[in-house]
């Protein structure tokens, strides 16, 4: 995983600084968005890189899965969310992880992919298309670079902690390796100037 995690983006590390940042980047705000009237009521949902989990409070009764390798975001988010419904787990998301789960009718990738590299990634999404159901949707949220981008959202972009920002052709040319029908949307946001890329994703 390519992300820079030293000095000031250390800062991250604690689960209400992160938090904090989401909202004040509207990225709790977008990815809220991208969950309503998608994920249905009883449906079972696997998050990777759930981080706070604070997804939950926009989602309707599920069955949620929380995947995140910091232990600090995990502990919070069991002391948060103490549903039964609700199961997390420090660990990364693997081959024998995958054993373990049930097939899932929604899958949650916000704000994962930008942290991999072209490897990892293909690795993780030809994982997740194991524990997806034949109907079942694959969600993404990423930041992206796009032509004429807004001069602050670039440098925005180009200072986020994962090092692996693309362009749409290149995010798409290995979303395709294994789901056919993908649904892109680019949000140009206005205040604080970001770049959204977000995807729909069924094979």
């Amino acid at each position: 995983m390519s992300q820079n995690t030293s000095g000031f983006y250390k800062l991250f590390s604690y689960p209400i600084l992160y938090s904090l940042t989401q909202k004040i980047m509207s990225g709790e705000s977008k990815r809220a968005s991208l969950v309503k009237n998608i994920v249905t009521k009883n449906s079972k949902l696997l998050d990777i890189g759930c981080g706070t989990a604070k997804i939950i409070e926009s989602l309707p009764q599920i069955n949620y899965y929380g995947y995140d390798i910091s232990k600090k975001y995990i502990r919070y988010a069991k002391k948060k969310y103490s549903s039964k419904k609700y199961n997390f787990y420090c660990k990364k998301f693997n081959f024998k992880e995958i054993k373990k789960l049930p097939k899932f009718d929604f899958i949650l990738l916000f704000g994962i992919m930008h942290h991999l590299d072209d490897t990892e990634l293909r690795k993780t999404l030809f994982l997740l298309k194991k524990v997806l159901k034949t109907k079942g949707t694959l969600l993404t949220c990423d930041p992206i670079f796009i032509k004429k981008q807004n001069i602050f959202a670039n440098f925005l972009i180009k200072s986020d902690v994962g090092k692996n920002v693309r362009y749409k052709k290149d995010y798409l040319k290995l979303l395709n390796k294994n789901f056919k029908k993908i649904k892109v949307k680019i949000h140009n946001q206005s205040f604080i100037p970001y770049t959204w890329f977000s995807t729909q994703c069924r094979y």
